[in-house]
């Protein structure tokens, strides 16, 4: 029975990649903390208030599609960083 560690480092071996660093000096190494994601970019959906009419969403691959605002303020089903805009369906295209 092999134990993950040496499954990993003989993979790692297999593709000819470097050993990672032992246990003992990842745990004497200090930890980063996250960093807060204060970008203005990323979207939080708790905040928007939804209405009961049809969203717009643009997404930042370029897709984008039409959802109700009903749905989406209960269950926001996205990935919020891959959100660029939205904006009710009426207004789209209004301000050419």
């Amino acid at each position: 029975m092999f134990t993950t560690k040496e499954i990993w480092e003989a993979g790692r071996a297999a593709l000819g990649l470097a050993p990672t660093a032992t246990t003992s000096s990842a745990a004497a190494a200090p930890a980063v903390a996250p960093a807060a994601d204060n970008a203005p970019s990323v979207f939080d959906p708790s905040k928007f208030q939804f209405q009961a009419c049809v969203y717009r969403i643009h997404f930042k691959n370029g897709n984008s599609g039409e959802y109700d605002g009903a749905a989406l303020s209960t269950a926001f089903p996205f990935d919020v960083s891959e959100i660029e805009s939205i904006e009710p369906s009426e207004d789209v295209g209004q301000d050419l």
